[in-house]
């Protein structure tokens, strides 16, 4: 985030994709501040990350 908002805290709140819950991600730069519920998993349905042994577990 720090790119787009450099020292600025940026809040996503969203439904997950799957069961509707909220999520709830806090980010100041590099650092992340809350994530709501502590165990949020992400998933991306595109190759990312370089070459499949180096991509990570998605």
């Amino acid at each position: 985030m720090r790119w787009l908002f450099p020292g600025k805290t940026v809040r996503i709140d969203a439904p997950c994709l799957d069961c509707g819950e909220p999520l709830v991600v806090e980010m100041r730069d590099e650092t992340i501040l809350t994530v709501q519920p502590p165990d949020i998993v992400g998933y991306a349905y595109s190759q990312i990350g370089g070459p499949p042994e180096n991509r990570p577990w998605r």
